[in-house]
């Protein structure tokens, strides 16, 4: 993750993330989902400020609607921390939100990665990425992937982390229509039909290596977009409107609520971007899969 410390004070950049490809392959005992998936920082962030303070935990936020809590992701990555390390200094953090809630784009795992490298640094305890990995599995099943970020193939219930080496950077558009979607639901909602034809991961990898936006677009996929669009059909109806802007290909990102679209280019996303703003129908973030491009 990109920071940046100065006089005791730490700066971290929490990426967003979007799943380029989401296959359900059957239920687990332990009554999770077994998936297969491909996830994607984006240069979509959340920051996370930190400085030492004299005793416990101080967390505060820039959206007032969440809550500051033991129930905040950040919260409990940083008691987790404090117990694992042996640590139990004070440490006032400050989360300044900009990656919507509830969209399907990891902000609150994003988040909590982030407050367990933040301590890290803060405090010098110097865990590798493997400790770093083993905590962050405690804290949720998407959890794992921002420790190492980038491009990863993610199995399992998504902690089992595949490092994949992306070398084209691609344009996207995200659009948020302005309301959560629950996760839990839309699982409970999903039925596993052993018949469905389960997409490839190997054949997505291909299109997603070929560095052709045309040949991705036509690859992406998400099995949990049918039950989604089934509970929020103002979701689907807004992907109706996106088909119409030229987009290589659009998707639902994880169990929702916002979409993305892929794009040819630069210059054509801000094209685009220009043409949603006008129809209203969400908040839009311009993006490249660069995720360290825009971090400041």
């Amino acid at each position: 993750m990109k920071y940046w410390e100065e006089q005791g004070k730490i700066k971290i950049a929490a990426p967003a993330k979007i799943n380029l490809f989401l296959e359900i392959l059957g239920k687990r005992q332990d009554g999770y989902h077994e998936i297969e998936t491909v996830m994607q920082e984006i240069s979509l962030y959340d920051y996370i400020h930190m400085e030492d303070r004299n005793e416990d935990i101080e967390l505060t936020c820039s959206n007032s609607t969440l809550s500051v809590g033991e129930d905040n992701l950040v919260l409990k990555a940083a008691r987790l921390f404090q117990r694992e390390s042996g640590i139990f200094r004070g440490v006032k953090i400050h989360l300044d939100k900009r990656i919507p809630v509830g969209a399907g784009l990891g902000g609150g795992s994003s988040d909590a990665v982030a407050t367990l490298f933040g301590l890290n640094k803060l405090w010098r305890v110097e865990y590798d990425d493997a400790k770093l990995l083993s905590l962050a599995e405690k804290l949720g099943s998407d959890t794992p992937f921002f420790v190492l970020g980038n491009t990863a193939i993610c199995k399992g219930r998504g902690d089992v982390i595949i490092p994949h080496n992306l070398q084209t950077p691609y344009h996207y558009v995200v659009v948020y229509p302005g309301f959560e979607v629950s996760t839990a639901t839309v699982y409970k909602n999903f039925k596993f039909v052993l018949t469905k034809n389960l997409k490839d991961v190997r054949v997505f990898l291909q299109s997603l290596d070929s560095g052709n936006p045309e040949k991705l677009g036509a690859s992406l996929h998400n099995r949990l977009e049918d039950v989604v669009f089934r509970l929020y059909p103002e979701i689907e109806k807004i992907k109706k409107t996106l088909a119409k802007l030229g987009f290589c290909g659009i998707l639902l990102s994880g169990s929702g609520s916002a979409l993305y679209g892929l794009c040819r280019g630069e210059r054509d996303s801000k094209e685009i971007e220009k043409k949603i703003k006008m129809l209203g129908i969400g908040n839009v973030f311009v993006v490249t899969s660069d995720f360290n491009d825009n971090a400041k």
